[in-house]
Protein backbone atom coordinates (compact mmCIF):
# COMPACT_ATOMS: atom_id res chain seq x y z
CA UNK A 1 0.00 0.00 0.00
CA UNK A 2 3.05 2.40 0.98
CA UNK A 3 4.41 1.33 -2.18
CA UNK A 4 0.94 2.97 -4.32
CA UNK A 5 1.26 6.00 -2.58
CA UNK A 6 4.84 6.16 -3.06
CA UNK A 7 3.88 5.93 -7.17
CA UNK A 8 0.42 7.77 -6.71
CA UNK A 9 2.64 10.67 -5.18
CA UNK A 10 5.70 11.29 -7.96
CA UNK A 11 2.89 10.40 -10.92
CA UNK A 12 1.31 13.81 -9.00
CA UNK A 13 4.62 15.57 -9.09
CA UNK A 14 5.57 14.93 -12.36
CA UNK A 15 1.71 15.60 -14.15
CA UNK A 16 2.37 19.24 -12.24
CA UNK A 17 5.74 19.85 -13.07
CA UNK A 18 4.57 19.26 -16.91
CA UNK A 19 1.61 21.64 -16.08
CA UNK A 20 3.93 24.38 -14.71
CA UNK A 21 6.66 23.63 -17.53
CA UNK A 22 3.84 24.48 -20.41
CA UNK A 23 2.11 27.94 -18.86
CA UNK A 24 4.00 30.98 -19.75
CA UNK A 25 3.19 34.20 -17.71
CA UNK A 26 4.29 37.67 -18.72
CA UNK A 27 3.61 40.37 -16.50
CA UNK A 28 3.43 44.15 -18.03
CA UNK A 29 3.55 47.33 -16.17
CA UNK A 30 3.50 50.60 -17.14
CA UNK A 31 6.79 52.62 -15.75
CA UNK A 32 6.44 54.04 -12.82
CA UNK A 33 5.68 58.24 -12.37
CA UNK A 34 7.79 60.35 -14.19
CA UNK A 35 9.49 63.58 -12.66
CA UNK A 36 8.46 66.27 -15.99
CA UNK A 37 6.92 66.10 -19.65
CA UNK A 38 10.42 66.23 -21.43
CA UNK A 39 10.96 64.25 -23.97
CA UNK A 40 12.99 61.17 -21.87
CA UNK A 41 11.85 62.14 -18.45
CA UNK A 42 13.54 60.53 -15.25
CA UNK A 43 11.21 58.98 -12.65
CA UNK A 44 10.06 61.43 -9.94
CA UNK A 45 10.45 60.63 -6.06
CA UNK A 46 7.09 58.84 -6.60
CA UNK A 47 7.73 56.84 -9.31
CA UNK A 48 11.27 55.70 -7.56
CA UNK A 49 9.38 54.48 -5.15
CA UNK A 50 6.92 52.88 -6.95
CA UNK A 51 9.60 50.84 -9.02
CA UNK A 52 10.88 49.44 -5.32
CA UNK A 53 7.71 48.83 -4.67
CA UNK A 54 7.24 46.98 -7.88
CA UNK A 55 10.28 44.86 -7.20
CA UNK A 56 9.12 44.25 -3.60
CA UNK A 57 5.77 42.72 -6.00
CA UNK A 58 7.69 40.44 -7.98
CA UNK A 59 10.02 39.15 -4.74
CA UNK A 60 8.53 36.10 -4.54
CA UNK A 61 7.95 34.94 -8.25
CA UNK A 62 10.08 33.17 -10.15
CA UNK A 63 10.89 36.16 -12.89
CA UNK A 64 13.05 34.65 -15.90
CA UNK A 65 13.38 37.87 -17.55
CA UNK A 66 12.80 41.51 -17.30
CA UNK A 67 12.16 43.60 -20.50
CA UNK A 68 12.20 47.56 -21.00
CA UNK A 69 11.93 49.92 -23.81
CA UNK A 70 14.90 52.85 -24.09
CA UNK A 71 13.34 55.27 -22.18
CA UNK A 72 14.76 56.34 -18.58
CA UNK A 73 11.76 56.05 -17.03
CA UNK A 74 11.01 52.30 -18.26
CA UNK A 75 14.53 51.29 -17.21
CA UNK A 76 14.60 53.04 -14.14
CA UNK A 77 11.17 51.26 -12.87
CA UNK A 78 12.79 47.78 -14.41
CA UNK A 79 16.19 48.05 -12.67
CA UNK A 80 15.01 47.51 -9.31
CA UNK A 81 13.19 44.18 -9.90
CA UNK A 82 16.58 43.04 -12.45
CA UNK A 83 18.75 44.20 -9.83
CA UNK A 84 17.11 42.45 -6.75
CA UNK A 85 16.58 39.00 -9.50
CA UNK A 86 20.42 39.60 -10.70
CA UNK A 87 19.10 39.83 -14.21
CA UNK A 88 20.14 42.18 -16.98
CA UNK A 89 17.01 44.24 -18.25
CA UNK A 90 16.61 43.25 -21.74
CA UNK A 91 15.66 46.55 -24.09
CA UNK A 92 13.05 45.96 -26.80
CA UNK A 93 11.41 48.53 -29.67
CA UNK A 94 7.49 49.00 -28.64
CA UNK A 95 6.80 49.36 -32.55
CA UNK A 96 8.05 45.88 -33.80
CA UNK A 97 7.79 44.10 -30.51
CA UNK A 98 5.25 41.09 -30.53
CA UNK A 99 4.49 39.07 -27.60
CA UNK A 100 3.56 35.56 -29.39
CA UNK A 101 7.61 35.76 -30.77
CA UNK A 102 8.81 36.32 -26.46
CA UNK A 103 6.02 33.25 -25.35
CA UNK A 104 7.77 31.36 -28.43
CA UNK A 105 11.21 32.08 -26.94
CA UNK A 106 10.82 32.36 -23.62
CA UNK A 107 7.79 29.88 -23.09
CA UNK A 108 6.95 28.12 -19.70
CA UNK A 109 8.44 31.36 -17.53
CA UNK A 110 7.32 34.32 -16.41
CA UNK A 111 8.69 37.58 -17.67
CA UNK A 112 8.33 41.24 -16.78
CA UNK A 113 7.21 43.83 -19.40
CA UNK A 114 7.68 47.40 -18.45
CA UNK A 115 6.22 49.63 -21.46
CA UNK A 116 3.92 52.64 -22.08
CA UNK A 117 0.15 53.59 -21.51
CA UNK A 118 -0.06 53.74 -25.46
CA UNK A 119 1.88 49.99 -26.42
CA UNK A 120 1.29 47.37 -23.62
CA UNK A 121 -2.21 47.24 -23.71
CA UNK A 122 -2.06 47.31 -28.30
CA UNK A 123 0.58 44.29 -27.96
CA UNK A 124 -1.69 42.24 -25.23
CA UNK A 125 -4.76 42.91 -27.41
CA UNK A 126 -2.17 41.61 -30.69
CA UNK A 127 -1.69 38.32 -28.55
CA UNK A 128 -5.26 37.93 -27.31
CA UNK A 129 -6.65 38.86 -31.24
CA UNK A 130 -9.07 41.19 -29.79
CA UNK A 131 -9.97 44.57 -28.46
CA UNK A 132 -10.12 44.02 -25.15
CA UNK A 133 -8.27 46.38 -23.39
CA UNK A 134 -7.64 50.50 -23.91
CA UNK A 135 -4.80 53.02 -23.70
CA UNK A 136 -3.86 53.10 -19.80
CA UNK A 137 -5.38 56.62 -18.35
CA UNK A 138 -2.21 59.32 -18.19
CA UNK A 139 -2.21 59.36 -14.39
CA UNK A 140 -2.73 55.54 -13.95
CA UNK A 141 0.72 53.85 -13.02
CA UNK A 142 -0.44 50.94 -10.62
CA UNK A 143 -2.34 48.30 -13.18
CA UNK A 144 -0.57 45.06 -13.58
CA UNK A 145 -1.68 43.13 -16.68
CA UNK A 146 -1.06 39.49 -16.33
CA UNK A 147 -0.96 37.18 -19.62
CA UNK A 148 -0.96 33.38 -18.96
CA UNK A 149 -0.52 31.29 -21.59
CA UNK A 150 -1.21 27.45 -21.12
CA UNK A 151 -0.76 24.95 -23.84
CA UNK A 152 -0.69 27.84 -26.36
CA UNK A 153 -4.11 29.51 -24.95
CA UNK A 154 -3.85 33.20 -23.90
CA UNK A 155 -5.90 34.72 -20.94
CA UNK A 156 -5.68 37.77 -19.61
CA UNK A 157 -5.91 40.07 -16.37
CA UNK A 158 -5.79 43.44 -15.40
CA UNK A 159 -5.75 44.51 -11.38
CA UNK A 160 -4.80 47.47 -9.48
CA UNK A 161 -1.92 47.33 -7.35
Amino acid sequence: MKSLYLILTVLIMNVSAWAQDNTTTIYLIRHAEKADASADPHLSVAGKQRAQQWSTYFAGKDIAAVYSTATNRTRETAQPLATAKSLQVTEYNAADFYLGSLVKKMGGQSIVIVGHSNTLPKQINQLLGKDQYTDIAEAEYSQLYTITITDGIPTATVQKL
